[in-house]
Formats: C-alpha cells, structure tokens, sequence
C-alpha cells in the first residue's frame, strides 16, 4: 500500500469512528452527515467521498471485522482444516469482543435500523465468496467444490447461530459463545444426507 493509500485508509477509519461515537451518544437517526462531518473537521463533500451514506458510515466497522478469510489464511500453516474454521471463528470472536471497536453498541444500532440491518446482510454474504476460497486453499480442492461450500456453511452458520444468541442477550460474551459452541460440535449428532445404501426399487431411482 502506497503514501496516499495509507492516508486515505487512516482518513477513513478516523471518520468512521467519529460517527461511531457520534451514533452511540447522540443517535442513529438523530445524527446527521453534516455533524459527523463538522466533528471529523471535515468538509461535507469530503466526507460524501469516503462515505455516500450515513448506513455505509455505521457498517464500516462491521466491513473490517467480517472478514472470514483473513482470518482463516492467517491461522498456522500446520493446523488441520478443522482446526483452522475453528479458530479463525474464536479470533472473529476476540475481534467482536475488543472493547476499542464497540461492536456491540454498534450491533445495538443496526438492529434497530432498518437499512443498515439489511445491508449487514450483504456484508455477510459478500465476504463467504472469500472465506470459501481461502478455505479451498486449506483443503486443496476448487473453491467450487461440494465439500469446501458444505465446510464454510457449516462454519459461517455457527456464526449466525451465535450471533443470534448474542441479539437475545446483550451482556453475554461472544468468545464464551463460540466455545461453547463449537465444544457442543464434537458430541453433536450432526446428520448429513445420505444416499441409501440398500439398491433402489425399479422405476425408483435415487435422485
């Protein structure tokens, strides 16, 4: 990343998080572009530049985190693929729970916003394209492979599972979430279909 690249990402996060702090003090909705631009000693237009809308400002937390790739290629060369989905889901746990990025209190605001709410979503769905070819690298087989998009849904609906988890209580800890979800994975009866084993009737044929 060149001079300039790296200024503008350091412009960048310095407005996001102005507006994170002007969201959680003040409002989502009450909250306008001008004053988040006004507080980050910015010009309006400049911050339309970094940032069209005011749900792409409260997102881009969200934007750094979820990044399923990141951190599945950063987990150590000789760790099984198993070994590596699980803790490339705790270090996005440790990620979630840093106490410097407040995702919690920025969950609080999307959850309650429509927009922003929907468009975490494509956030979500955006970075699996990644996780899933990061994951094939670990497995070495196709990105497009039945058993590497099986893996990385399984991985990402734990996930959702705890995430969903954390919505219905806010003071629970997402670190204790995913331990204890994926502790219950090894005593799990988890069912995969399967094709039976028995021949099929005639004019039955297994689809």
């Amino acid at each position: 990343m060149g001079l300039r690249e790296m200024k503008a990402a350091r412009t960048r996060r310095q407005i996001a998080e102005v507006a994170v702090s002007a969201f959680i003090e003040h409002g989502y909705d009450e909250t306008t572009m001008e004053q988040i631009a006004e507080l980050a000693e910015i010009g309006t237009s400049t911050l339309y530049r970094y940032f069209p809308s005011k749900e792409l400002l409260i997102l881009e937390p969200f934007s750094e985190v979820l990044d399923f790739g990141h951190y599945l290629r950063a987990r150590p060369a000789d760790e099984t693929a198993g070994e590596a989905l699980a803790g490339a889901l705790l270090d996005l746990a440790d990620q979630f729970s840093d106490p410097s990025r407040r995702i919690p209190d920025i969950r609080r605001i999307i959850d309650a916003s429509a927009v922003p709410r929907a468009r975490l979503w494509d956030i979500f769905l955006d970075s699996r394209a990644e996780f899933e070819a990061a994951l094939a690298e670990r497995m070495g087989l196709s990105q497009h492979d039945h058993a590497v998009q099986i893996s990385a849904g399984i991985a990402l609906d734990i996930f959702y599972r705890v995430d969903e988890q954390w919505k219905g209580d806010h003071e629970k800890d997402y670190r204790v979430l995913f331990r204890d979800a994926l502790a219950s994975l090894s005593t799990s009866p988890i069912v995969l279909p399967t094709i039976p084993s028995r021949p099929s009737p005639v004019g039955d044929p297994v689809r």
